[in-house]
């Protein structure tokens, strides 16, 4: 009798032993790799189409962390490359998610939200990125004022992740590429440049530019280009996991992320206050 007691409760234990292991195991929450371009290394864009400014890489991990947050089923993890490295990475499976503009090229090794004729789905994009141009008085009405079709009118200092766009767009200017973009706008604010490309709007939220007041700076409206940026999968994420990518596209619909991203951005983005020249 005894000894049948003792095996009943260690099957009994056993049995519960493995009962909460397995369900330790469902309830755990699953790891999501996201490679975020690291913006100190950001590539020169030239002639873009469909890619997305490279900026700020602290502020979208912290915007991603909101998102994270706020889905208990998954679990974000962080990896900072440089841009190409990212695509790599995301082409051998080794991360599992990017923030990137959509084309088709890029469809052939990630997953985007598209609907079924393969278009992409702007209410489950992450943000759209608008870039303006930004200057001084003078620039401000030169540009105004300008005739159509003005070919290398203005000189343009475009930091490294930054972009015209489009190449009617980039006859205007005589570009001038800079590895930042404190040297894009001391360039500008020395009078050695015409102009520089900030962001200014994150999905219609503007983003607060006033830092650059102190130089005689201001942005121009409307934006000279605008990109839409998603969150896409590996697709050997995405077919493991396909609930769990659809979970997060819903949660990003929901939680309308622009406004936060658009103020991580100026909680960390600033320009140091060195005397940059006056003239305007």
């Amino acid at each position: 009798m005894t000894v049948m007691l003792f095996f009943t409760r260690v099957f009994l234990c056993t049995g519960l032993f493995f009962t909460f292991t397995c369900y330790a195991k469902e309830a755990s929450p699953l790891l999501i790799k996201i490679c975020v371009a690291d913006h100190n290394k950001a590539p020169m864009f030239i002639d873009a189409k469909n890619e997305i400014p490279i900026i700020n890489s602290q502020a979208q991990i912290n915007t991603l962390k909101e998102l994270d947050l706020a889905i208990d089923e998954v679990q974000f993890q962080y990896q900072q490359m440089p841009w190409q490295e990212c695509i790599s990475s995301i082409k051998h499976g080794t991360v599992d998610a990017f923030i990137s503009g959509f084309n088709a090229l890029k469809s052939d090794y990630a997953v985007f939200p598209v609907n079924k004729q393969g278009k992409p789905l702007d209410k489950y994009s992450f943000a759209s990125l608008s870039q303006c141009l930004i200057g001084k008085r003078r620039f401000h009405s030169k540009w105004n004022s300008r005739e159509v079709f003005q070919s290398k009118a203005f000189s343009l200092a475009v930091a490294n992740g930054h972009f015209v766009g489009d190449a009617a767009s980039e006859d205007a200017f005589f570009i001038e590429h800079t590895f930042t973009l404190q040297t894009a706008i001391e360039r500008v604010a020395q009078g050695n440049a015409d102009a520089a490309l900030v962001i200014c709007e994150i999905s219609k939220n503007k983003v607060d530019l006033s830092q650059y007041y102190q130089f005689k700076l201001a942005p121009l409206f409307p934006p000279i280009n605008t990109s839409i940026a998603y969150l896409a999968f590996s697709n050997e994420f995405f077919y493991k996991h396909k609930l769990d990518a659809n979970l997060v596209w819903e949660q990003l619909a929901n939680k309308q992320l622009a406004g936060i991203y658009a103020r991580m951005l100026q909680n960390t983005s600033s320009v140091q206050n060195t005397h940059y020249g006056t003239k305007e």
